[in-house]
């Protein structure tokens, strides 16, 4: 296949790290602004529901649109779609930096939070592009480690730029990333082969409306009357249930087609990863209050005692890549999901018994492992599982379940914080309980996956449509083929 005009030779090493700095501004901008919150409202001066929306904006934008943005890829080529959200997502960045007002604020977020749902399912699509089988486990292990270090280094990087410059630099520090990576994705990453299919416009309306209702809900329940909440809950399980009885009629044009779901190394790898997502975003906010406000640290201190998670998944991360391509993806993602229950165990010991703060770093550290060593294996087997064709739709999926999940896993979090909030001892306590069980879950399902990540055990037609489960290195070697220049 010849490259289309504007393309260069793949270069898949940079073609990967412009998609990895893409995906770490992303969670970057998850949990940057909370360390950043009093200095926003000194300046703005919001009442407390404003500064909640400066964040839950953004995490309602990000978490709606992403089964749309992963059939957008299918139809107009990921790399496409990838870049056209990143130049928005530093476009929107550069405009937060710039809000006069609260308000202001809160819609450039939003802004952002859409740019991100654009890109956020195109990197597993453009990943199992320019990787061959034997090397996808390096590269998704690398991509899993940037999850790790993007969600715990927020709190970091935005206390050290609202102390030495002000809160606005953590919104204009994306834009030169953005920009460099946006030079880099245009240049080595190829173009992908596009599936002229019809946009499923009332899945889109369906999907959209009642993943925002839910996803309100969860947000919002805690400073909104119960009878609003209740109808926004109702209205959403209607239009998902319609959503979902549409998709099944709609066969290869559907927007998320369910029928990946009878392929085991989709469907187990989907529900570990949820897993893991909750655990990982759901216990950074009990863990940096019990470090800071029950122990006394400042936030640089407390994001140093967390800091271990981030440096050992960096460090791992091509070692857990290359284990998952000799040995396939099951043993290290049960291995990962164990390690994450053990790390929760561990900070949960913490913050219940009170030894000294920095214990807390011996948690973290067995958290890196477990990151550098579970998300490379649950997104290989789950993509292994899917036909090319449908690879953007599968992302999408994959993604947001990931991100319903955590935000889920958030809202349960801030309940039990707050509904025991004068007794924060046994507070923490059933949050780590329930969050090792949230981990245990995870193990249960990885368990689960095929012992090969090339295969699966169900009927690759029914699952994912010809060129999925055991045909899968054939499509692999045919799309590999298609990248290399000729």
């Amino acid at each position: 296949m010849s490259r289309r005009n504007g393309d260069h030779e793949p270069n898949k090493w940079a073609g990967l790290a412009a998609l990895l700095a893409g995906f770490f501004v992303i969670l970057l901008d998850a949990t940057i602004v909370a360390v950043a919150s009093p200095s926003v409202q000194d300046d703005l001066k919001p009442d407390v529901s404003g500064l909640f929306w400066v964040t839950a904006g953004y995490l309602l934008a990000f978490s709606v649109p992403l089964l749309i943005a992963g059939r957008l890829g299918d139809r107009y080529d990921p790399k496409r779609v990838f870049l056209a959200g990143m130049g928005g997502f530093a476009v929107a960045s550069a405009l937060c930096g710039l809000a006069p007002s609260v308000g202001w604020l809160i819609a450039f977020r939003v802004a952002q939070g859409l740019a991100a749902a654009a890109m956020t399912p195109q990197p597993l699509t453009l990943i199992r592009r320019l990787f061959s089988a034997d090397e996808r486990g390096r590269a998704l292990g690398a991509w899993g480690s940037v999850a790790s270090a993007g969600t715990l280094l927020g709190p970091t990087l935005g206390g050290l730029l609202t102390a030495s410059l002000d809160w606005r630099w953590i919104f204009w520090v994306n834009v030169p990333v953005c920009a460099i990576a946006i030079l880099m994705g245009w240049r080595w990453i190829p173009s992908s082969p596009v599936h002229a299919t019809q946009l499923d416009l009332l899945g889109a309306v369906t999907s959209a409306i009642g993943l925002a209702g839910l996803v309100w809900a969860l947000l919002a329940w805690r400073s909104v009357a119960m009878p609003a909440i209740v109808i926004a809950v109702a209205v959403s399980v209607i239009l998902l249930a319609l959503f979902v009885f549409h998709e099944r009629r709609m066969g290869a044009v559907a927007l998320a087609p369910l029928r990946l779901y009878r392929s085991r190394g989709y469907r187990t790898a989907s529900v570990a990863m949820a897993a893991l997502g909750t655990a990982v975003i759901a216990m950074a906010l009990p863990t940096m209050l019990y470090l800071q406000e029950t122990r006394g640290l400042g936030p640089m201190e407390a994001a140093l005692v967390m800091a271990p998670d981030a440096v050992i998944a960096a460090a791992l991360s091509p070692v857990g890549g290359r284990w998952v391509d000799r040995v396939g993806s099951r043993r290290p993602a049960i291995t990962g999901m164990a390690l994450l229950a053990a790390s929760l165990v561990i900070i949960g010991l913490v913050v219940t018994l009170n030894p000294h703060p920095w214990w807390a770093a011996l948690g973290a550290a067995v958290l890196g492992v477990s990151n550098a060593v579970a998300w490379s294996p649950l997104s290989v087997a789950a993509m292994a599982s899917v036909d090319s064709g449908v690879a953007g739709a599968a992302s999408g999926m994959y993604n947001t379940v990931r991100q319903a999940a955590a935000v889920a896993g958030v809202a349960v979090i801030g309940a039990i914080l707050a509904g025991l909030g004068q007794r924060p001892t046994l507070a923490f306590g059933v949050v780590f309980t329930f969050l090792t069980v949230i981990a245990i879950i995870g193990v249960m399902a990885a368990s689960g996956l095929p012992k090969s990540s090339a295969g699966d055990d169900s009927d690759p037609g029914t699952a994912a449509g010809p060129g999925a489960g055991d045909e899968y290195p054939e499509a692999i070697d045919h799309v590999a083929k298609d990248a290399q220049p000729q």
